[in-house]
């Protein structure tokens, strides 16, 4: 029901209640006009507080039970999450090494054992180039397995059915 629609069934009600009881400017207000309209829109405006609360309540209830969804879900998930974490820092890890240690570690031994230079040059130059695309290939696995995750998490929000647990994805029943 629209607002001019609420108002207008108020307005109708209020004079329908003046006409049943056979009220008259002359009975007990010599401002009736005035009495009338204040009683009109008190009533539009109590009712009109209240529908607005009701409408902010269903509004928060369905936010409220949106946000309950993901919670289970995550909740759900919660090793998947952090598996995949897991793993995405450990690759990181892994790469920070290979740079700041073992590239090191494997030029001092090319150095120690007198291997030629320009030998012990293309032998990292590939060893950097193979190992860093080993590393690509693992991250674009990971990337992959979360996205996955992900695209689980978001088909079981999407349907509702946030009370399915780990038993469905490879672990076993709670």
């Amino acid at each position: 029901m629209k607002v001019n629609q609420l108002q207008e069934l108020i307005t109708n009600s209020v004079q329908g209640a003046i006409d049943h009881y056979k009220l008259t400017a002359n009975d007990q207000n010599p401002d009736w006009a005035g009495f009338k309209s204040e009683v009109t829109n008190k009533i539009f405006r109590d009712i009109q507080q209240n529908v607005e609360y009701e409408a902010l309540k269903n509004k928060l209830d369905i936010l409220f039970t949106y946000e309950q969804r993901y919670l289970t879900l995550i909740k759900d998930f919660k090793e998947e999450i952090k598996f995949a974490n897991t793993l995405q820092e450990d690759l990181r890890k892994e790469r920070a090494k290979f740079f700041s240690e073992t590239l090191h570690e494997v030029s001092s031994t090319l150095t120690n054992a007198q291997i030629e230079s320009s030998v012990a040059s293309k032998w990292i130059q590939d060893l950097v180039l193979t190992y860093t695309t080993s590393l690509d290939l693992s991250s674009n696995l990971i990337d992959e397995n979360t996205l996955d995750t992900i695209g689980k998490i978001r088909e079981m929000a999407q349907a509702g059915n946030a009370s399915i647990g780990l038993t469905e994805h490879n672990e076993q029943p709670k």
